[in-house]
Protein backbone atom coordinates (compact mmCIF):
# COMPACT_ATOMS: atom_id res chain seq x y z
CA UNK A 1 0.00 0.00 0.00
CA UNK A 2 1.02 3.56 -0.07
CA UNK A 3 3.44 3.76 2.84
CA UNK A 4 0.96 5.91 4.73
CA UNK A 5 -1.68 8.57 4.32
CA UNK A 6 -3.25 11.38 6.27
CA UNK A 7 -6.72 12.89 6.29
CA UNK A 8 -6.53 16.43 4.89
CA UNK A 9 -10.17 17.43 5.50
CA UNK A 10 -10.43 20.61 7.61
CA UNK A 11 -12.25 20.20 10.95
CA UNK A 12 -15.97 20.87 10.74
CA UNK A 13 -16.26 22.42 14.21
CA UNK A 14 -18.27 19.57 15.72
CA UNK A 15 -17.51 18.77 19.34
CA UNK A 16 -16.23 15.26 18.74
CA UNK A 17 -13.45 16.55 16.49
CA UNK A 18 -11.92 18.86 19.10
CA UNK A 19 -12.53 17.00 22.36
CA UNK A 20 -9.70 14.80 23.64
CA UNK A 21 -10.57 11.16 24.37
CA UNK A 22 -12.27 10.85 27.70
CA UNK A 23 -15.67 11.13 29.42
CA UNK A 24 -16.58 14.39 27.65
CA UNK A 25 -15.98 12.87 24.22
CA UNK A 26 -17.95 9.76 25.21
CA UNK A 27 -20.92 11.93 26.22
CA UNK A 28 -20.69 13.96 23.01
CA UNK A 29 -20.71 10.83 20.86
CA UNK A 30 -23.50 9.20 22.83
CA UNK A 31 -25.72 12.25 22.28
CA UNK A 32 -25.57 11.94 18.49
CA UNK A 33 -27.11 9.31 16.21
CA UNK A 34 -24.48 8.84 13.48
CA UNK A 35 -27.22 7.94 10.98
CA UNK A 36 -28.51 11.51 11.30
CA UNK A 37 -25.20 13.02 10.11
CA UNK A 38 -24.19 14.01 6.55
CA UNK A 39 -22.02 11.41 4.82
CA UNK A 40 -18.70 13.19 5.37
CA UNK A 41 -19.35 13.78 9.08
CA UNK A 42 -20.14 10.12 9.60
CA UNK A 43 -16.50 9.39 8.82
CA UNK A 44 -15.41 12.09 11.29
CA UNK A 45 -17.71 10.55 13.94
CA UNK A 46 -16.21 7.12 13.30
CA UNK A 47 -12.66 8.47 13.68
CA UNK A 48 -13.61 10.07 17.00
CA UNK A 49 -15.15 6.82 18.25
CA UNK A 50 -11.93 5.03 17.31
CA UNK A 51 -9.86 7.57 19.27
CA UNK A 52 -12.12 7.01 22.25
CA UNK A 53 -11.52 3.25 22.07
CA UNK A 54 -7.80 3.90 22.66
CA UNK A 55 -8.61 5.82 25.83
CA UNK A 56 -10.88 3.05 27.13
CA UNK A 57 -8.17 0.51 26.30
CA UNK A 58 -5.70 2.35 28.52
CA UNK A 59 -8.29 2.60 31.31
CA UNK A 60 -8.71 -1.17 31.09
CA UNK A 61 -4.92 -1.65 30.98
CA UNK A 62 -4.50 0.23 34.26
CA UNK A 63 -7.30 -1.85 35.77
CA UNK A 64 -5.64 -5.08 34.63
CA UNK A 65 -2.36 -4.10 36.28
CA UNK A 66 -4.15 -3.07 39.47
CA UNK A 67 -5.78 -6.50 39.70
CA UNK A 68 -2.49 -8.19 38.81
CA UNK A 69 -0.64 -6.32 41.57
CA UNK A 70 -3.33 -7.19 44.11
CA UNK A 71 -3.29 -10.91 43.24
CA UNK A 72 0.51 -11.03 43.38
CA UNK A 73 0.49 -9.37 46.79
CA UNK A 74 -2.16 -11.78 48.09
CA UNK A 75 -0.31 -14.87 46.86
CA UNK A 76 3.26 -13.81 47.64
CA UNK A 77 5.24 -15.99 50.02
CA UNK A 78 7.21 -12.99 51.23
CA UNK A 79 8.34 -9.46 50.41
CA UNK A 80 10.17 -9.22 47.09
CA UNK A 81 9.43 -12.80 46.02
CA UNK A 82 7.68 -13.80 42.80
CA UNK A 83 6.95 -17.16 41.18
CA UNK A 84 5.26 -18.56 38.09
CA UNK A 85 2.50 -19.78 40.41
CA UNK A 86 1.54 -16.16 41.04
CA UNK A 87 1.30 -15.52 37.29
CA UNK A 88 -1.13 -18.43 37.04
CA UNK A 89 -3.16 -16.97 39.89
CA UNK A 90 -3.34 -13.61 38.08
CA UNK A 91 -4.51 -15.32 34.89
CA UNK A 92 -7.17 -17.31 36.75
CA UNK A 93 -8.52 -14.23 38.54
CA UNK A 94 -8.83 -12.16 35.35
CA UNK A 95 -10.12 -15.07 33.25
CA UNK A 96 -12.93 -15.69 35.72
CA UNK A 97 -13.90 -12.02 35.84
CA UNK A 98 -13.88 -11.43 32.06
CA UNK A 99 -15.06 -14.89 30.89
CA UNK A 100 -11.93 -15.50 28.83
CA UNK A 101 -9.27 -18.20 28.72
CA UNK A 102 -6.34 -17.89 31.16
CA UNK A 103 -3.93 -17.69 28.21
CA UNK A 104 -5.90 -14.74 26.84
CA UNK A 105 -5.81 -13.10 30.26
CA UNK A 106 -2.02 -13.49 30.40
CA UNK A 107 -1.70 -11.86 26.98
CA UNK A 108 -3.89 -8.92 28.07
CA UNK A 109 -1.76 -8.34 31.18
CA UNK A 110 1.43 -8.53 29.13
CA UNK A 111 0.06 -5.96 26.67
CA UNK A 112 -0.97 -3.67 29.51
CA UNK A 113 2.47 -3.96 31.08
CA UNK A 114 4.11 -2.91 27.81
CA UNK A 115 2.02 0.24 27.35
CA UNK A 116 1.71 1.36 30.97
CA UNK A 117 5.06 0.49 32.54
CA UNK A 118 7.63 -0.44 29.91
CA UNK A 119 6.83 2.21 27.30
CA UNK A 120 4.55 4.77 28.97
CA UNK A 121 5.07 7.25 26.11
CA UNK A 122 3.22 4.81 23.85
CA UNK A 123 0.43 4.41 26.38
CA UNK A 124 0.01 8.18 26.62
CA UNK A 125 -0.19 8.50 22.84
CA UNK A 126 -2.88 5.80 22.75
CA UNK A 127 -4.88 7.48 25.52
CA UNK A 128 -4.64 10.82 23.67
CA UNK A 129 -5.87 9.28 20.42
CA UNK A 130 -2.58 10.01 18.64
CA UNK A 131 -1.81 6.30 18.15
CA UNK A 132 -4.07 3.29 17.75
CA UNK A 133 -3.67 0.30 20.04
CA UNK A 134 -2.47 -1.77 17.07
CA UNK A 135 0.18 0.81 16.15
CA UNK A 136 1.45 1.00 19.73
CA UNK A 137 1.70 -2.79 19.97
CA UNK A 138 3.70 -2.99 16.76
CA UNK A 139 6.17 -0.41 18.08
CA UNK A 140 6.47 -2.05 21.52
CA UNK A 141 7.04 -5.50 20.03
CA UNK A 142 9.55 -4.17 17.51
CA UNK A 143 11.77 -2.21 19.90
CA UNK A 144 11.68 -4.83 22.67
CA UNK A 145 14.77 -6.52 21.19
CA UNK A 146 16.78 -3.34 21.86
CA UNK A 147 15.97 -3.34 25.57
CA UNK A 148 18.15 -6.25 26.72
CA UNK A 149 19.26 -6.57 30.32
CA UNK A 150 22.96 -6.74 29.46
CA UNK A 151 23.07 -3.46 27.55
CA UNK A 152 22.65 -0.27 29.54
CA UNK A 153 21.74 2.41 27.02
CA UNK A 154 18.74 4.25 25.64
CA UNK A 155 18.58 2.61 22.21
CA UNK A 156 14.94 1.58 22.58
CA UNK A 157 13.88 5.03 23.76
CA UNK A 158 15.77 6.64 20.86
CA UNK A 159 14.08 4.29 18.41
CA UNK A 160 10.64 5.10 19.79
CA UNK A 161 11.27 8.85 19.56
CA UNK A 162 12.22 8.47 15.90
CA UNK A 163 9.36 6.12 15.08
CA UNK A 164 6.73 8.36 16.67
CA UNK A 165 7.49 11.06 14.09
CA UNK A 166 5.78 9.05 11.37
CA UNK A 167 3.91 6.21 13.11
CA UNK A 168 0.45 7.79 13.27
CA UNK A 169 0.11 7.89 9.46
CA UNK A 170 0.99 4.23 8.85
CA UNK A 171 -1.20 1.10 9.05
CA UNK A 172 0.20 -1.64 11.31
CA UNK A 173 1.59 -3.79 8.46
CA UNK A 174 3.65 -0.96 6.96
CA UNK A 175 4.59 0.33 10.41
CA UNK A 176 5.99 -3.09 11.30
CA UNK A 177 8.33 -2.88 8.29
CA UNK A 178 9.49 0.62 9.19
CA UNK A 179 10.05 -0.33 12.84
CA UNK A 180 12.13 -3.31 11.72
CA UNK A 181 14.23 -0.97 9.55
CA UNK A 182 14.82 1.42 12.46
CA UNK A 183 15.78 -1.40 14.83
CA UNK A 184 18.16 -2.93 12.28
CA UNK A 185 19.71 0.49 11.63
CA UNK A 186 20.41 1.05 15.31
CA UNK A 187 21.84 -2.42 16.01
CA UNK A 188 22.82 -4.17 12.74
CA UNK A 189 25.03 -6.75 14.46
CA UNK A 190 22.22 -8.00 16.71
CA UNK A 191 19.79 -8.02 13.77
CA UNK A 192 22.07 -10.40 11.88
CA UNK A 193 22.46 -12.62 14.96
CA UNK A 194 18.69 -12.79 15.50
CA UNK A 195 18.16 -13.69 11.85
CA UNK A 196 20.73 -16.51 12.00
CA UNK A 197 19.31 -17.83 15.27
CA UNK A 198 15.75 -17.76 13.90
CA UNK A 199 16.84 -19.60 10.74
CA UNK A 200 18.34 -22.35 12.89
CA UNK A 201 15.59 -22.64 15.51
CA UNK A 202 12.39 -21.83 13.59
CA UNK A 203 12.88 -23.31 10.11
CA UNK A 204 10.43 -26.18 9.78
CA UNK A 205 7.47 -27.66 7.93
CA UNK A 206 4.36 -28.05 10.10
CA UNK A 207 0.92 -29.59 9.64
CA UNK A 208 -2.43 -28.64 11.19
CA UNK A 209 -5.77 -30.36 10.87
CA UNK A 210 -8.72 -28.24 9.68
CA UNK A 211 -12.44 -28.83 9.30
CA UNK A 212 -14.29 -30.19 6.24
CA UNK A 213 -11.57 -32.61 5.20
CA UNK A 214 -8.89 -29.92 4.89
CA UNK A 215 -5.38 -29.64 6.33
CA UNK A 216 -2.85 -26.82 6.54
CA UNK A 217 0.82 -27.30 5.65
CA UNK A 218 3.04 -24.42 6.76
CA UNK A 219 6.61 -23.91 5.55
CA UNK A 220 8.75 -21.52 7.60
CA UNK A 221 12.25 -20.54 6.61
CA UNK A 222 14.51 -17.64 5.56
CA UNK A 223 12.54 -15.03 3.63
CA UNK A 224 14.52 -15.26 0.35
CA UNK A 225 13.96 -19.03 0.23
CA UNK A 226 10.24 -18.80 0.94
CA UNK A 227 9.64 -15.96 -1.52
CA UNK A 228 11.53 -17.86 -4.21
CA UNK A 229 9.47 -20.98 -3.49
CA UNK A 230 6.23 -19.00 -3.69
CA UNK A 231 7.19 -17.47 -7.05
CA UNK A 232 8.17 -20.86 -8.51
CA UNK A 233 4.87 -22.40 -7.39
CA UNK A 234 2.93 -19.52 -8.93
CA UNK A 235 4.77 -19.77 -12.26
CA UNK A 236 4.31 -23.55 -12.44
CA UNK A 237 0.63 -23.21 -11.56
CA UNK A 238 0.08 -20.74 -14.39
CA UNK A 239 1.86 -23.05 -16.84
CA UNK A 240 -0.18 -26.07 -15.75
CA UNK A 241 -3.42 -24.13 -16.02
CA UNK A 242 -2.53 -23.06 -19.56
CA UNK A 243 -2.16 -26.71 -20.66
CA UNK A 244 -5.22 -28.04 -18.85
CA UNK A 245 -8.33 -29.32 -20.57
CA UNK A 246 -10.92 -26.65 -21.44
CA UNK A 247 -13.43 -28.03 -18.92
CA UNK A 248 -10.92 -28.00 -16.02
CA UNK A 249 -12.35 -25.24 -13.80
CA UNK A 250 -9.94 -25.36 -10.86
CA UNK A 251 -9.41 -22.17 -8.90
CA UNK A 252 -6.05 -20.38 -8.74
CA UNK A 253 -5.50 -21.85 -5.27
CA UNK A 254 -6.16 -25.37 -6.52
CA UNK A 255 -3.67 -24.88 -9.35
CA UNK A 256 -1.02 -23.71 -6.88
CA UNK A 257 -1.56 -26.87 -4.82
CA UNK A 258 -1.28 -28.97 -7.98
CA UNK A 259 1.99 -27.23 -8.88
CA UNK A 260 3.36 -27.79 -5.39
CA UNK A 261 2.46 -31.50 -5.43
CA UNK A 262 3.83 -31.93 -8.96
CA UNK A 263 7.27 -30.90 -7.73
CA UNK A 264 7.26 -34.11 -5.62
CA UNK A 265 5.71 -36.36 -8.26
CA UNK A 266 2.24 -36.20 -6.69
CA UNK A 267 -1.16 -35.13 -7.99
CA UNK A 268 -4.21 -33.75 -6.14
CA UNK A 269 -6.67 -36.44 -5.06
CA UNK A 270 -9.70 -36.59 -7.34
CA UNK A 271 -8.27 -34.14 -9.87
CA UNK A 272 -7.10 -34.89 -13.42
CA UNK A 273 -3.36 -34.96 -14.04
CA UNK A 274 -2.08 -32.28 -16.40
CA UNK A 275 0.42 -33.82 -18.77
CA UNK A 276 3.38 -31.60 -19.52
CA UNK A 277 4.53 -31.49 -23.13
CA UNK A 278 7.80 -33.28 -23.71
CA UNK A 279 10.77 -30.94 -23.75
CA UNK A 280 12.76 -31.03 -26.99
CA UNK A 281 16.39 -32.06 -26.72
CA UNK A 282 18.48 -29.15 -25.50
CA UNK A 283 15.38 -27.03 -24.82
CA UNK A 284 14.54 -27.66 -21.20
CA UNK A 285 12.92 -24.25 -20.97
CA UNK A 286 10.56 -24.69 -23.91
CA UNK A 287 7.10 -23.11 -23.46
CA UNK A 288 4.89 -25.32 -21.34
CA UNK A 289 7.66 -27.61 -20.14
CA UNK A 290 7.38 -28.04 -16.39
CA UNK A 291 10.56 -29.95 -15.75
CA UNK A 292 13.54 -28.87 -13.66
CA UNK A 293 14.98 -25.52 -14.59
CA UNK A 294 11.87 -24.37 -16.43
CA UNK A 295 10.90 -21.82 -13.80
CA UNK A 296 13.26 -19.29 -12.29
CA UNK A 297 12.60 -17.24 -9.18
CA UNK A 298 13.75 -13.63 -9.22
CA UNK A 299 14.82 -12.37 -5.80
CA UNK A 300 14.94 -8.59 -5.91
CA UNK A 301 16.98 -6.80 -3.26
CA UNK A 302 17.54 -3.05 -2.92
CA UNK A 303 20.67 -1.95 -1.05
CA UNK A 304 22.50 1.36 -0.84
CA UNK A 305 26.06 1.69 -2.09
CA UNK A 306 27.56 2.46 1.33
CA UNK A 307 26.15 -0.74 2.80
CA UNK A 308 27.03 -2.82 -0.25
CA UNK A 309 30.70 -1.92 0.10
CA UNK A 310 30.74 -2.26 3.89
CA UNK A 311 31.02 1.45 4.62
CA UNK A 312 27.73 1.47 6.47
CA UNK A 313 25.28 -1.07 7.87
CA UNK A 314 21.83 0.15 6.81
CA UNK A 315 19.23 -2.57 6.23
CA UNK A 316 18.35 -3.56 2.68
CA UNK A 317 14.91 -4.25 1.26
CA UNK A 318 13.62 -7.58 -0.08
CA UNK A 319 10.72 -6.99 -2.45
CA UNK A 320 7.57 -8.64 -1.18
CA UNK A 321 8.93 -9.00 2.35
CA UNK A 322 10.51 -5.89 3.81
CA UNK A 323 13.77 -4.97 5.58
CA UNK A 324 16.74 -7.33 5.74
CA UNK A 325 19.79 -6.94 7.97
CA UNK A 326 22.85 -5.54 6.19
CA UNK A 327 24.81 -8.82 6.24
CA UNK A 328 22.10 -10.79 4.44
CA UNK A 329 21.34 -7.95 2.02
CA UNK A 330 25.02 -7.80 1.03
CA UNK A 331 25.16 -11.58 0.58
CA UNK A 332 22.09 -11.63 -1.64
CA UNK A 333 23.32 -8.67 -3.69
CA UNK A 334 26.73 -10.27 -4.22
CA UNK A 335 25.09 -13.52 -5.39
CA UNK A 336 22.59 -11.87 -7.74
CA UNK A 337 22.49 -10.55 -11.27
CA UNK A 338 22.55 -6.77 -11.14
CA UNK A 339 19.92 -4.62 -12.78
CA UNK A 340 20.98 -1.01 -13.15
CA UNK A 341 18.52 1.41 -11.55
CA UNK A 342 19.21 5.14 -11.65
CA UNK A 343 16.79 8.00 -11.34
CA UNK A 344 18.72 10.79 -13.02
CA UNK A 345 19.97 11.58 -16.54
CA UNK A 346 23.38 10.04 -15.87
CA UNK A 347 22.34 6.77 -17.50
CA UNK A 348 20.00 5.58 -20.21
CA UNK A 349 17.10 4.60 -17.98
CA UNK A 350 13.76 5.43 -19.56
CA UNK A 351 11.59 7.60 -17.32
CA UNK A 352 9.33 9.32 -19.88
CA UNK A 353 7.56 7.91 -22.91
CA UNK A 354 5.71 11.02 -24.05
CA UNK A 355 2.12 10.56 -25.18
CA UNK A 356 2.12 6.78 -25.35
CA UNK A 357 -1.02 5.38 -23.75
CA UNK A 358 0.71 2.43 -22.10
CA UNK A 359 4.24 2.40 -20.68
CA UNK A 360 6.89 0.12 -22.12
CA UNK A 361 8.52 -2.67 -20.15
CA UNK A 362 11.46 -0.53 -18.99
CA UNK A 363 9.32 2.25 -17.52
CA UNK A 364 6.90 -0.24 -15.95
CA UNK A 365 9.77 -2.07 -14.29
CA UNK A 366 11.14 1.19 -12.93
CA UNK A 367 7.76 2.08 -11.42
CA UNK A 368 7.43 -1.31 -9.71
CA UNK A 369 10.98 -1.07 -8.36
CA UNK A 370 10.45 2.44 -7.01
CA UNK A 371 7.25 1.61 -5.13
CA UNK A 372 6.65 -1.79 -3.58
CA UNK A 373 2.85 -1.79 -3.27
CA UNK A 374 -0.41 -0.47 -4.67
CA UNK A 375 -0.68 3.30 -4.27
CA UNK A 376 -4.29 3.34 -3.04
CA UNK A 377 -4.72 4.02 0.69
CA UNK A 378 -5.32 0.75 2.50
CA UNK A 379 -4.29 -1.64 -0.29
CA UNK A 380 -1.35 -3.99 0.20
CA UNK A 381 -1.11 -5.69 -3.22
CA UNK A 382 2.53 -6.08 -4.26
CA UNK A 383 3.65 -3.87 -7.13
CA UNK A 384 4.66 -6.94 -9.15
CA UNK A 385 0.94 -7.73 -9.37
CA UNK A 386 -0.11 -4.13 -10.12
CA UNK A 387 -0.82 -2.09 -13.23
CA UNK A 388 1.28 0.92 -14.17
CA UNK A 389 -1.39 3.54 -13.48
CA UNK A 390 -1.61 7.21 -14.48
CA UNK A 391 -2.22 9.50 -11.48
CA UNK A 392 -4.11 11.56 -12.60
CA UNK A 393 -5.68 9.47 -15.34
CA UNK A 394 -4.37 9.51 -18.89
CA UNK A 395 -7.63 11.07 -20.11
CA UNK A 396 -7.19 13.82 -17.50
CA UNK A 397 -3.74 14.81 -18.70
CA UNK A 398 -1.55 12.32 -16.86
CA UNK A 399 1.69 11.74 -18.76
CA UNK A 400 3.25 8.36 -19.46
CA UNK A 401 6.22 9.28 -17.30
CA UNK A 402 7.66 8.32 -13.93
CA UNK A 403 6.46 11.55 -12.30
CA UNK A 404 2.79 10.84 -13.18
CA UNK A 405 2.60 7.08 -12.72
CA UNK A 406 2.54 4.59 -9.86
CA UNK A 407 1.61 0.95 -9.41
CA UNK A 408 -2.03 0.34 -8.50
CA UNK A 409 -3.74 -3.03 -8.36
CA UNK A 410 -6.28 -3.88 -11.09
CA UNK A 411 -9.23 -3.18 -8.79
CA UNK A 412 -8.07 0.29 -7.77
CA UNK A 413 -6.94 1.15 -11.28
CA UNK A 414 -9.81 -0.03 -13.48
CA UNK A 415 -12.64 0.44 -11.00
CA UNK A 416 -11.60 3.70 -9.38
CA UNK A 417 -14.35 5.66 -11.13
CA UNK A 418 -17.20 3.19 -10.59
CA UNK A 419 -16.09 2.79 -6.98
CA UNK A 420 -16.50 6.51 -6.34
CA UNK A 421 -12.83 7.32 -5.71
CA UNK A 422 -11.08 10.07 -7.62
CA UNK A 423 -7.70 11.79 -7.79
CA UNK A 424 -7.50 15.48 -6.94
CA UNK A 425 -5.74 17.14 -9.87
CA UNK A 426 -5.90 20.68 -8.45
CA UNK A 427 -2.97 20.20 -6.05
CA UNK A 428 0.04 22.06 -7.47
CA UNK A 429 3.12 21.27 -5.40
CA UNK A 430 6.82 21.16 -6.33
CA UNK A 431 7.55 17.79 -7.92
CA UNK A 432 10.57 15.58 -8.25
CA UNK A 433 10.61 14.70 -11.99
CA UNK A 434 11.77 11.17 -11.17
CA UNK A 435 9.89 10.71 -7.90
CA UNK A 436 6.47 9.14 -7.42
CA UNK A 437 3.28 11.17 -7.58
CA UNK A 438 1.79 11.64 -4.11
CA UNK A 439 -1.81 12.42 -5.00
CA UNK A 440 -4.72 13.35 -2.81
CA UNK A 441 -7.33 10.60 -2.96
CA UNK A 442 -10.96 11.65 -2.52
CA UNK A 443 -13.27 8.94 -1.16
CA UNK A 444 -16.93 8.36 -2.16
CA UNK A 445 -17.95 10.21 1.04
CA UNK A 446 -15.74 13.21 0.29
CA UNK A 447 -12.86 12.46 2.64
CA UNK A 448 -9.46 13.51 1.33
CA UNK A 449 -6.37 11.36 1.94
CA UNK A 450 -2.86 12.46 1.06
CA UNK A 451 -0.58 9.53 0.36
CA UNK A 452 2.92 9.41 1.83
CA UNK A 453 5.56 7.47 -0.07
CA UNK A 454 9.10 7.34 1.34
CA UNK A 455 12.09 7.11 -0.93
CA UNK A 456 13.70 3.70 -1.23
CA UNK A 457 15.79 2.79 1.83
CA UNK A 458 14.49 5.80 3.76
CA UNK A 459 16.49 5.97 6.99
CA UNK A 460 13.60 7.10 9.21
CA UNK A 461 15.57 9.78 11.03
CA UNK A 462 18.14 7.26 12.31
CA UNK A 463 21.74 8.47 11.62
CA UNK A 464 23.85 6.27 9.42
CA UNK A 465 26.30 4.06 11.29
CA UNK A 466 29.80 3.70 9.89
Amino acid sequence: MSDGWRDTIAPSGDAWESLPPGPDLARALAAIDPHSLPDELRVSYLAAAHRLSGWTHMVESCALLAVSDAVEAATSSGPGTYSSYQASCVADEIAAALHIAPRTATAKVSGAEALVRQWPVLGRRVAEGALTVAQARVIAEGVAVLASDDVDDDRADSAIRGILRFACHLPPARLRERVARVVASIDPESAAKRRRRAARELTDVSLWREDDGMAFLAVRGPAPDILGLRDVIQARAEAMSAYAAPHDDRTAGQWRLAAFLAAFGLAPVGMPVVESPTAPTGAACAPGWLGPGSVRAEIRVVIDWDTLFGLSHNPGELEGYGPLDADLARALAADGEWVRWVTDPVGDFLIDEGRRRFPGARLARFLRSRESRCKHPGCGVRSSNCDADHLPGYSEGGATAARDMSPTCPRHNRHRGPGGWRIDTDVDLPRDPHGPPDPTWVSPLGRRYETLTPRVLHNDFIPRRT
